[in-house]
């Protein structure tokens, strides 16, 4: 289709086009598909027009016909692209639209922008052109507006009309459900206009992704059609409206015409980009089934999530491990258990980041008054957690507190010790970071011999648990591992 610059009195001749006469100076199409070959994108080391494969135009009109769209798909299939180009579609159209793209982290967010941008300026020779030189807040001049920010809870907080937002990756979104929660209020303005979409590669069996995906499709089971779509005997592309009004949407490589095309595609992968066989069946097969990098399976974290924080009572003790941090991006936690009749609960969970030493020390010091623990486990390998073990020591000797030093040989028999916890049924704890996190703890590296958090995710309550565990009674009748005690110090006056 041709897109010219066209007069006043030309645009009352034209049918089939939505244009604001006020605002827009070109002829802008009315399908999103007749609008998708005018921008260029970039494929490999060319820059071409963006012309829609048939499973890319099924999605958009899933899309624009439900609220909410949850996209279950395999890796290079475009589809974060095409979501992105239909907002900037919607954007050159309407001058009052706002659209909001959440990415995984701060190096996503800025890759989509780059790739979003190149689209948008594709458009110039046509007359249309951006306001800003903002990566992450571009406008049409004449247009509406596309931000890109990192998925926090804060990521959309403040703003207010949001017509769509895309949660990218939402599997591996730590706080996903709040992020979702704290985005709500502000497509309330569009009313029934507004538009969400959560899309993602499999990241196990649990989360806010996989039950949006997993829950109300009635007799539809969402792993089985993923292992039909995988084995052929269902077509590539399935959709279907759940019982919510939710559209569910399964994306499999073969309903890309040139992949699809290819019966080695999956080995090329694998070798090409030098994948293990279940990171090529996670990422690039639909597979949702628990894997050998799955550390907690995810049956089991369930099972246990049935615990419930607590007060202080005197007919239990309680135990405490700490991980600590600076002021970086990861977590300082303080994991309280209770333990009675060789059972255990997570009763407390101080979690916060980018807090001082300080104000750290005077909460847990606030928590050590609560709970009167008969154990502290303190990591100390990275030598922050020294100066904490130190502080503490100091103010409260009332109990012992033990420094754990995490080494390669110590911090799998801690990790094993947590499974055999869960294993065992012998601890519990309420439904939230904690399970989150286990259900996100991987071996990775290429002998699977490295045990930490899956990228964007936290791994810092686990470990916290763990501590906790090993200065419990449990270490006892576990697996064995010593830590060492530090002396008892006479008791100091908090006030002096």
């Amino acid at each position: 289709m041709r897109v010219r610059p066209i007069s006043p009195r030309a645009k009352r001749k034209v049918k089939n086009r939505v244009i604001d006469p006020v605002s827009l100076s070109v002829d802008v199409p009315n399908n999103w598909a007749d609008f998708a070959p005018l921008t260029q994108i970039r494929s490999g080391t060319k820059v071409i027009s963006f012309v829609p494969y048939d499973y890319q135009k099924t999605l958009i009109d899933c899309v624009e016909a439900n609220f909410a769209t949850v996209v279950a798909k395999t890796r290079q299939l475009g589809v974060t692209e095409t979501i992105a180009n239909y907002f900037l579609w919607k954007a050159v159209k309407n001058p009052g639209y706002v659209a909001v793209v959440l990415s995984k982290g701060f190096a996503d967010t800025s890759n989509i922008a780059k790739r979003i941008r190149v689209m948008a300026n594709s458009l110039a020779p046509l007359g249309l052109t951006l306001e800003n030189d903002n990566l992450t807040d571009m406008k049409i001049s004449g247009g509406g507006r596309i931000l890109f920010r990192p998925s926090t809870p804060n990521g959309v907080r403040g703003l207010e009309s949001i017509s769509d937002i895309l949660f990218d990756e939402s599997a591996f979104v730590e706080n996903i459900d709040q992020i979702y929660t704290s985005a709500i209020p502000s497509t309330e303005m569009v009313g029934d206009n507004a538009r969400l979409i959560f899309l993602s590669t499999p990241n196990g069996k649990s989360g806010f992704y996989w039950d949006r995906l997993a829950l109300g499709n009635g007799d539809r089971n969402v792993e089985e059609i993923c292992e039909s779509v995988k084995d052929g005997s269902l077509d590539p592309l399935q959709y279907w409206v759940d019982e919510n009004g939710w559209c569910k949407f399964v994306l499999h490589w073969r309903a890309h015409p040139v992949y699809g095309s290819n019966p080695n595609y999956l080995e090329d992968i694998r070798k090409r980009k030098q994948l293990s066989e279940s990171a090529v069946q996670q990422e690039y097969n639909l597979s949702f089934s628990e894997s050998d990098v799955i550390v907690f399976p995810t049956d089991l974290v369930r099972a246990n999530a049935i615990g419930n924080y607590e007060k202080p009572c005197d007919d239990k003790r309680y135990y405490i491990g700490i991980d600590t941090s600076t002021i970086g991006d990861d977590y300082t936690v303080c994991v309280v258990i209770s333990e009675k009749n060789d059972r255990f609960n997570v009763v407390k969970l101080y979690r916060k980041r980018k807090m001082s030493m300080e104000f750290n020390i005077s909460q847990f010091l606030e928590i050590f008054e609560d709970y009167r623990p008969v154990k502290i486990g303190i990591e100390t390998t990275g030598g922050t957690g020294q100066v904490y073990l130190e502080q503490l020591s100091k103010y409260w000797p009332g109990s012992k507190i033990e420094a754990i030093k995490t080494t390669g040989d110590s911090k799998p028999q801690m990790i094993d010790r947590l499974l055999l916890a869960l294993e065992k049924r012998a601890i519990t704890y309420p439904p939230g970071p904690v399970s989150d996190e286990l259900l996100s703890f991987r071996r990775t590296g290429p002998n699977l011999n490295r045990l930490e958090a899956t990228p964007g995710t936290h791994d810092d309550t686990v470990m916290g648990l763990a501590f906790a565990l090993t200065v419990s009674p449990f270490n006892k009748r576990g697996l064995g591992f010593n830590v060492g005690t530090l002396p008892t110090y006479k008791t100091h006056d908090l006030s002096e």
